[in-house]
C-alpha cells in the first residue's frame, strides 16, 4: 500500500489518464477511488475513460499505485503525468 502525505512540500503529485473495457469507467473509477493515495477518481470524455489524483510520499509510492492501479482486470491503458514542480 502507499502513503499518503497531505500537506506536505514532499509530496509526489500525480494525474493518472486511464483507458478501460467499455462500460467499465464507473466502476474502475469507483474501484480507485478507494485506494490509499488517490484524492480522487473520475469518468472523463475522451481519450482516457478515467482520470485518477494522487498524492504520494515518493516515486516509489507512485509506481507501486500506478502498477496496481494497470493490474485491475478492466483497466487497458495507463498514462502518470508527474506534477512539475517550478
Amino acid at each position: 500500500m502507499s502513503k499518503v502525505l497531505r500537506n506536505s512540500a514532499s509530496v509526489v503529485r500525480a494525474c493518472v489518464l486511464i483507458r478501460v473495457r467499455p462500460g467499465q469507467h464507473y466502476q474502475v473509477a469507483k474501484e480507485i477511488a478507494s485506494f490509499e493515495g488517490v484524492n480522487s477518481a473520475f469518468a472523463v470524455m475522451g481519450a482516457a475513460d478515467v482520470v485518477a489524483r494522487i498524492h504520494v510520499e515518493d516515486m516509489k509510492a507512485l509506481a507501486a499505485l500506478g502498477t496496481r492501479m494497470g493490474d485491475l482486470a478492466d483497466v487497458v491503458t495507463t498514462e502518470t503525468l508527474v506534477a512539475a514542480e517550478v
